[in-house]
This record gives structure tokens, sequence and C-alpha cells, in this order.
């Protein structure tokens, strides 16, 4: 008796309409390089992940920090060579970790005497967690004057740069790593290359 064998052709993800909402989460490398290929030929990748490679790689970089991919190519940016995450999307990353019991962000101060203060309180843990960013601090790190966002939002600048430094010494589990993008983007590049003798 001959028996007849089939090819098995490789099964694509289920597409459900209606009911909950799931995110599609690639299983395997493959997966993610299709994901990441398909938005980029859409041409829906943001500025800076336009290319399949790229892509990918922020994608990886979300999801080992627990976002979906979608939710990756939102919120993972290259800035200077490095990969970091947009302040609202280390906020959520945070806030959706379960670890935050609270926080706190507020602008005390006017003019020069300005002070973003951006508190944190970690579930489990006694002490809060607080950062501050002042206009002094924007000024000694030459940030005030700068042009783009530092001379037309002060104060957001200000409150992200605060929100910076708590999120990171708070949650650096969470974070795992990743840089925080508006504070990366105004750090000046150094060359670190070895001189030769």
């Amino acid at each position: 008796m001959n028996a007849i064998v089939q090819a098995e052709t490789p099964r694509l993800p289920a597409l459900q309409a209606g009911g909950q909402v799931r995110a599609i989460v690639p299983q395997d490398f493959d997966g993610a390089w299709r994901i990441a290929t398909a938005v980029c030929k859409a041409g829906m990748a943001p500025k800076g992940l336009d290319t399949p490679e790229k892509a990918m790689v922020a994608i990886l970089h979300g999801m080992e920090v627990g976002m979906t991919p979608m939710a990756a190519l939102q919120s993972i940016a290259v800035v200077n060579g490095r990969p970091t995450i947009w302040g609202d999307g280390a906020i959520g990353l945070v806030r959706g970790s379960g670890k935050m019991e609270w926080i706190k962000e507020r602008i005390e101060g006017d003019g020069d005497k300005m002070v973003a203060i951006c508190e944190v309180k970690r579930k489990g843990e006694p002490d809060i967690v607080r950062g501050t960013f002042s206009v002094e601090d924007a000024k000694a790190a030459g940030l005030w004057g700068k042009q783009g966002p530092w001379q037309q939002y002060r104060k957001r600048m200000l409150a992200m740069r605060a929100r910076a430094f708590a999120l990171r010494d708070g949650f650096a589990d969470v974070l795992r790593g990743l840089g925080i993008a508006e504070e990366v983007q105004d750090t000046p590049m150094r060359d670190v290359t070895p001189q030769p003798p």
C-alpha cells in the first residue's frame, strides 16, 4: 500500500475579528522579521527605523522589556546609535509592570528658578525615588538656549528629564538598560576610539 505524503505548508497566524483584542506576537526570529518587513514595506515604520533590520532590532528590544512589536516600533528609537525609549513609552512600560505604586510630577518656581520634580514610589519599598532637573541644570548642560524643544517646550523638557532620572533610578530592572530618548538625544557624542601610540 502506497501512502500519499503531502508536503505541509507553513501556517500563518490566525486573525480573528471581534472579541478581545490581542497583539500579534512573533514566536520566533522569522516571525519578527516578517512583521518588520511588512511594516517597512507599508511605509509605516517611524523615521530611523525604516529598514527591516532596524525595525527588527527595535521589535527585539521591545520584546525584551515586555512590549508587543507594534508598541516597540512606536516607543523604541535609535539615538546616537543607541536603542532608547521615548519618555511616554518609559512611563507606560513602568506602569504596565505593576511595580509602580504611584508617580507624582510637578514644576516648582518661576523663570530661572524653575525645578521639575518627579517622585515615584515602588511597591513594597519604603523610600520614594525623586528625580529633579532645574533651569540651572539645563543651563549647565548647555540645553536652555538650544534650538528645538528646549526653546519651544521648556517646562515639558525639564519634566521629561526629571522623569527620566526617577524612572531609571527606581525601575532599572523594568527598563533593562534602555536609555530615555529625550535624555540621550541631548547627550553629546564623544569619540572613545583609542588613539595609536
